[in-house]
This record gives C-alpha cells, sequence and structure tokens, in this order.
C-alpha cells in the first residue's frame, strides 16, 4: 500500500481529443480493472457520452449524451463521443463543502479522497457539476483474482460501502511518473497527460496550438482536464 505524495515541480493536466475518440469504453474497463473497482455492482468513474455531431456545433451539453449506446458498433457515422470523468478542478466546488475534510486537492492539483473520512454526505455529488463522482450504494464484490495490488491509500485500494468515489488520474501510477491506466488502453491515441508547469510537455503544447475548451466553463470551476480537436 503506497502512500507516496506529489511530485515536486509537477501540477498535472489532461488533454483529450474529441476528433480521435471512437466510444470504445476501453478507457472505461481499464479503469475499473486498474483501479479495483466493484464488479457487481459495477462503478465506472468514466462515462462515455454519444452526441448527434450536428448538434454539438455549439458546445457539449451533457444532458443531451447517450450514455447507453451500443460499444460494439462504434463509431458510429453522424455520432461524436465524449469521455468524462473527474474535471480535477482548480476552484473545485465539491472540496468545498465536505464537512469532514475528506476531499481535497493535492499540490499536483489532483482531487483525492480520504475514504476512511468520508461519511457519505453526498454534499460533494450535490455541489460537482460533471456528475463524476459516484456514492457506493451496495457492498462491493471485487473477487480476489482481480485484485489489483498496486494500491495507493488515496485511490485505488477496495472501498467500503456508502462512500463516494471518484477518478485521481491513477494516482497510484502518476506519482511514480507513469501515465493514468485509461491513456494506455487508448486503441486510437486520443488521450495525453502531462506536466502543466513544464514549457515543453505535451500538454503544454496542445493548449497552445489546438482548439482546447473545458467543459462548462461559464461556472469558472477551471477544470485541469482539456478537450480538442485535433484536426
Amino acid at each position: 500500500m503506497s502512500a507516496a505524495g506529489p511530485i515536486d515541480g509537477v501540477v498535472f493536466g489532461y488533454g483529450l481529443d474529441v476528433s480521435r475518440c471512437i466510444g470504445c469504453r476501453r478507457c472505461v474497463y481499464a479503469c475499473v480493472e486498474q483501479n479495483n473497482r466493484s464488479r457487481d455492482p459495477q462503478i465506472q468513474w468514466i462515462r462515455v457520452l454519444e452526441f448527434e455531431r450536428e448538434r454539438v456545433t455549439r458546445g457539449f451539453d451533457l444532458e443531451d449524451g447517450n450514455p447507453y449506446y451500443d460499444p460494439e458498433s462504434v463509431p458510429e457515422p453522424g455520432k461524436i463521443y465524449l469521455p468524462v470523468s473527474c474535471q480535477q478542478c482548480e476552484d473545485s466546488p465539491c472540496t468545498k463543502v465536505c464537512p469532514t475534510g475528506a476531499t481535497w486537492t493535492e499540490p499536483d492539483g489532483i482531487v483525492v479522497v480520504d475514504y476512511d473520512w468520508c461519511i457519505g454526505c453526498r454534499y460533494c455529488m450535490a455541489a460537482y457539476p460533471y456528475g463524476a463522482r459516484h456514492f457506493n450504494w451496495g457492498e462491493p464484490s471485487l473477487p480476489a483474482e482481480d485484485v489489483n495490488p498496486d494500491m495507493h491509500v488515496l485511490d485505488d485500494r477496495p472501498r467500503p460501502r456508502r462512500v463516494v468515489e471518484k477518478c485521481t488520474f491513477c494516482i497510484q501510477r502518476v506519482c511514480e511518473g507513469r501515465y493514468p491506466a485509461c491513456l494506455e488502453a487508448c486503441p486510437v491515441g486520443a488521450r495525453k497527460f502531462g506536466n502543466l508547469l513544464d514549457p515543453e510537455s505535451e500538454i503544454r503544447y496542445l493548449l497552445a496550438h489546438k482548439r482546447t475548451f473545458v467543459l462548462k466553463s461559464e461556472l469558472r470551476t477551471r477544470p485541469k482536464f482539456f478537450y480538442f480537436y485535433g484536426d
């Protein structure tokens, strides 16, 4: 069980190429496997939404996205796919409302949860505008043969019932200089990750040269998860 802390001089940012994503959901399954998600009921930290391409010319309204499309038939003509997970906001409303201090932002920008402190009040879910925090309603089921032993105290250790859980950019991996599991699983290279403080990093290049945007920018939560069009 690792308790490794943030890397000095690093603030992590994530980029996702909407024009490349094919909606295969391999990122979803890699996240479940890597982070010891409950298998029954299965909790998924990444939602992939399918949109009518012609309806997103003015931006994405998450309520219009279809999370129940058939992943066996993607990509569908005229569709566009948008994976949504924790946006790792710089000004995160979810951390401000927690009555026990169970969730906070690390110096590297990752919003974490201490599951021993979480009392399951779900105030953070009510305050969070992206629908990427998940309450563990049932008793988690994780077969012994499926357990990933590469655990971090603030991420992928098996969670108890009645706590809120969320993506942490695979903190157990990135604190060792590795990529998040969802990025490595993407078959089309739609996902990018790096240090926002490094002017030579890939994520900084994307911000400087691509048409990037964030979800619900009007809320001014300042997400560190950026979407862009690669063409």
